[in-house]
């Protein structure tokens, strides 16, 4: 039969297995707390002042919880690695700071603990990686001296220097100075625009001994908004400096006329967006009729200056460019006023020229109103060949008759002190034709008052005509000379009456035209002529022989006279 024991107390085996149990729970917890203790003893802290600084700034390090009276190895590494990771195994590029940093001992006050300071290295070369110290995140550890595993670590930041834009926002094409320090000394510098390098214009391209550097650049062709400059040395430091860019608008030309083309180009509005223009705040249509920027900002267009009545007299105008995102460039467009002209009529050229004498209308409009309007024919001209006055309306016309000038093209200006405007009145320039001599014909005997004449000649511009009489046939010695006859015929007056020549030395005539333009014929041939008989001013012989007896006479009777006085 089997036995059980009593259900009202423990029985012996059940007193021994609550023992074990208990023996195995009291031995498991001190295995934990040895092992948390061995962990602590292997670990401590570091506090690092401050946690970011320049390439040779001076950092406190502070340590506790470690054990006292140990030595400690302090490293700056770019590596990041966590506790118990080796140095030379996963922290390849380092320096080591300070060797044997001695920990306070077991009957300090607070033993475990260090404090000590390191300068910011420039290089990492204690590691097997040689490496730069530049600007982003590193990593200080410790370690114990007679083993590589971390045992503290913290992390500190290099500023990789700093940069200042001046200015911080502006247009495309503009000038930006760019300054920097707390780079590294003595490296080459090159300026990046988002990420992209970008040429200095001036200024430096080496830092210098204190790691400082001033330098210009052009902003590119980017879109509004913005951007990221950059100054990167040679250790791979990037300071980095915002800057914005703004639209801007350049109207060519920035002064025009009502109805002609003014171009617009732009840069900095946003990429890929329409664009509307506006002339004091009122849409114009614009070449091409919808206007889209470019993936880069900018755009070109063209719109007309309307003929708006606030225009007429001049005005200097807003002109605004907007795209989709709102960015918008302003310029100012100076809208001259409406340019006054005038017109004549008829119309003249080289084809189809105008005379001296004919009626000319000049027609005005634009003028300044109730002004009095001078017409002037040729600037040389004082006197004003005309004047009327400006209608309400602006406008004038007035007749005047085109005065004798040379051949050509001749200005015609109105003027109403404000405006002056000039058109051109075109002269003929063909000569006239050479008048046909008539009388005194070739070779004959006149008489001293006989007149000359010839036949006459025509031109639109008129004719007057120039008479010469000389005394040898080249017209060196001349003897009379007449200008500006308007008849073809010359009676010469009592004064003006040629001498008795013989034959043998005649006179000799020729005539020419002139017109209202100045323009002259030729000559005619010279004609010989005299003036008394034609046989050279000789008597007949009977009269030659009764002047010889008078003679003789004549000089026998003062003989006479003379010897009665001697007796």
């Amino acid at each position: 039969m089997l036995l059980r024991p009593a259900m009202g107390r423990p029985g012996k085996y059940h007193r021994i297995f609550g023992w074990l149990a208990t023996g195995t729970i009291i031995a498991s917890m001190l295995v934990v707390f040895l092992t948390v203790t061995a962990q602590a003893q292997d670990e401590g802290d570091i506090i690092l002042g401050p946690v970011e600084g320049r390439l040779g700034d001076k950092v406190e390090v502070s340590g506790a919880g470690f054990d006292a009276g140990t030595y400690l190895y302090l490293y700056f590494s770019a590596d990041k690695a966590d506790l118990n990771d080796a140095i030379d195994g996963k922290v390849t590029r380092y320096k080591l700071l300070e060797r044997n940093i001695r920990t306070t001992e077991e009957t300090d006050v607070l033993p475990g603990e260090f404090d000590t300071y390191f300068m910011v290295p420039d290089i990492l070369d204690d590691g097997e990686d040689i490496v730069d110290v530049h600007g982003e995140e590193y990593y200080v550890y410790v370690t114990y001296r007679i083993s590589k595993k971390i045992i503290a670590l913290a992390a500190f930041s290099v500023f990789p220097g700093e940069i200042e834009l001046t200015p911080e926002e502006g247009t495309v094409d503009s000038e930006v100075y760019i300054s920097g320090q707390g780079l590294r000394p003595n490296q080459r510098i090159t300026i990046e625009y988002d990420g992209k390098e970008i040429s200095i214009i001036i200024g430096d391209t080496r830092i210098d001994g204190n790691g400082e550097f001033s330098s210009a650049i052009v902003v590119p062709e980017v879109p509004a908004g913005e951007h990221t400059i950059a100054a990167v040395d040679e250790s791979g430091n990037r300071p980095e400096a915002k800057f914005k860019v703004k639209p801007k608008i350049i109207l060519n030309p920035s002064a025009q006329n009502i109805d002609d083309v003014v171009e617009v180009t732009g840069a900095g509005f946003g990429a890929r967006e329409r664009t509307t223009i506006t002339l004091d705040s009122a849409a114009v249509v614009t070449t091409p009729v919808t206007l889209h920027t470019t993936r880069a900002g900018s755009l070109g267009g063209s719109f007309v200056i309307p003929p708006r009545p606030a225009y007429v007299d001049g005005s200097l105008v807003d002109v605004q460019v907007r795209d989709e995102s709102n960015n918008t460039a302003e310029a100012k467009l100076n809208v001259l006023p409406i340019p006054a002209t005038i017109s004549l009529s008829p119309a003249t050229s080289s084809v189809s020229p105008g005379y001296v004498g004919m009626e000319l209308t000049v027609s005005g409009i634009w003028f300044v109103p109730d002004a009095t309007i001078n017409i002037n024919y040729d600037e040389s001209e004082t006197v004003p060949v005309a004047t009327t006055e400006a209608l309400d309306s602006r406008n004038f016309s007035v007749n005047f008759t085109v005065p004798p000038s040379v051949p050509g093209r001749h200005e015609v200006t109105a003027s109403d002190g404000v405006n002056s405007v000039t058109a051109i009145f075109t002269m003929e320039s063909e000569k006239p034709l050479t008048p046909v001599p008539i009388s005194p014909t070739t070779a004959t005997a006149i008489e001293a008052g006989t007149s000359f004449g010839w036949n006459g000649v025509s031109d639109p511009s008129g004719i007057t005509y120039v008479l010469q009489v000389a005394a040898d046939s080249d017209f060196a010695s001349i003897v009379l000379e007449k200008k500006r006859l308007a008849s073809s015929q010359y009676n010469p007056s009592i004064e003006e009456r040629l001498k008795l020549v013989e034959k043998e030395t005649p006179y000799y005539w020729r005539v020419k035209a002139v017109d209202g333009t100045f323009s002259e014929s030729y000559w005619t041939v010279p004609r010989p002529f005299y003036v008394g008989s034609p046989l050279g001013a000789q008597p007949p012989a009977w009269m030659k022989y009764l002047w010889i007896g008078l003679g003789s006479g004549l000089a026998a009777f003062f003989v006479m006279r003379l010897k009665g006085r001697h007796t």
